[in-house]
């Protein structure tokens, strides 16, 4: 997390400075990212960062937290077109959203696929603040659910969010793997609404 002395920053320099820090984390693999190269894009001492942050990681991990909040924040500020739609067509609307999100702040979602994807010694923390930030998200979506009997009430509400947020948490990475050699950009493509459409009809339908 950052220290005071980032924090006391005017609102101005701490976005500039965390521009150039998205940029460089998103444009390459964590151990190649380099703090000389913020530094010098920011024009501050190198010994600024660690004024700011605890070290390397520290900084990293913040902007993931970053870039988690603000794919999840544009998410649910743009309410699904249909109010009145159940929870399986708003956790469908979801992935297209998300699809938006990541065409809405492309570097941050540059970051988010390398810190997911890559084989990174502190990885646990990487996919712990993922989860906490879509926690709270799916308690509330699935508790309302339940109560408008939308979703089967014998099964625990936990136990739905585990499962909704294990795919969630994964179906990123699911993509990329399937999509890898795929010509183009292929976030936007008629098989990602497909795949997408397939993963709600067997959470739907169920598995037996």
């Amino acid at each position: 997390m950052p220290k005071q002395t980032f924090l006391n920053l005017p609102e101005e320099k701490r976005a500039a400075f965390l521009n150039i820090a998205l940029e460089e984390f998103a444009g390459n693999e964590y151990n190649s990212a380099s703090i000389t190269k913020i530094v010098e894009k920011a024009g501050i001492a190198k010994g600024s960062v660690y004024q700011y942050f605890r070290d390397k990681q520290d900084l990293f991990l913040y902007l993931v937290d970053v870039s988690n909040q603000a794919m999840m924040g544009f998410i649910q500020q743009t309410p699904p077109p249909d109010s009145s739609a159940d929870f399986f067509q708003t956790l469908r609307w979801q992935m297209s959203a998300t699809v938006l999100a990541a065409q809405q702040f492309p570097v941050h979602a540059r970051l988010l696929r390398r810190a997911y994807s890559s084989p990174l010694p502190f990885q646990d923390e990487v996919f712990e603040k993922a989860r906490q930030v879509r926690d709270q998200h799916f308690q509330a979506l699935v508790a309302q659910a339940q109560s408008a009997g939308q979703l089967d009430s014998r099964y625990r509400p936990e136990m739905v969010v585990f499962v909704v947020q294990s795919l969630m948490g994964e179906l990123g990475n699911f993509l990329q793997n399937k999509f890898k050699d795929h010509p183009g950009d292929w976030v936007g493509s008629p098989e990602v609404d497909a795949t997408f459409d397939e993963v709600i009809e067997i959470l739907k339908s169920g598995l037996a």
